[in-house]
């Protein structure tokens, strides 16, 4: 059960099909996919996982996976460097932020858990955003590949929007992620976790310092 709701999340190693239905499916299969699918592993672990944390002695096993959530958002933030299609870019920024928010639910506190669900709310309305998007850019240009864009500020609107909602993934204040961030990353705290702590604020600039 734990296997089948990390993959439908995706989790690294289990993250492979992600990108590349992103890259085959519409511009509405991604939506759907990215606010409502996805949502699917991470409601499991809440609903079913976590009440085990009380009821049998498994913390090595979340902490476990605490780290392994911790470290696959950290491999997904890089692996968005090397792309150059903007839906494999959305695609692998979703795995990281996704992983990050499991990996405050896998804290089974109360700042983890409440973190790890408002992110996924969060994700699926910026994510859908983003790919809503890059499906317009898709249509306009016959082409996804960053290296053909340019001169977008003669889009005015648009180009605001695709500000407003890139600024929203990387959790910037007053956006829905930014909340989300901060409970996570207080999880951290809260648990006493220096080495999860570093981990967390190395993800979490990865993620800024890759969007901007």
């Amino acid at each position: 059960m734990l296997i089948a709701f990390l993959a439908k999340i995706p989790l690294i190693p289990t993250h492979i099909w992600l990108p590349e239905a992103h890259v085959e499916a519409s511009t509405v299969g991604s939506v759907v996919l990215a606010s409502l699918i996805l949502k699917i592993g991470a409601y499991g672990i809440i609903r079913f996982l976590v009440p085990l944390h009380n009821l049998i002695d498994q913390a090595w096993l979340f902490a476990f996976l605490v780290l392994f959530s911790l470290t696959g958002a950290l491999y997904a933030t890089l692996m968005s460097f090397a792309q150059v299609d903007l839906k494999r870019i959305v695609a692998y920024s979703s795995i990281a932020h996704l992983s990050f928010a499991v990996a405050g639910i896998f804290t089974t506190t109360k700042y983890g858990i409440l973190g790890g669900y408002y992110y996924n709310i969060g994700h699926g309305l910026v994510s859908a955003a983003l790919f809503f998007l890059v499906g317009m850019l898709y249509k306009r240009h016959g082409t996804r590949l960053l290296k053909y864009y340019s001169g977008l500020a003669l889009l005015p609107y648009f180009s605001a929007f695709l500000l407003f909602f890139s600024f929203a993934n990387i959790g910037f204040p007053g956006t829905v992620n930014f909340i989300s961030e901060f409970l996570v990353i207080f999880s951290f705290v809260f648990v006493g976790s220096t080495g999860l702590l570093i981990l967390a604020s190395i993800v979490f600039f990865g993620s800024l310092v890759f969007s901007i």
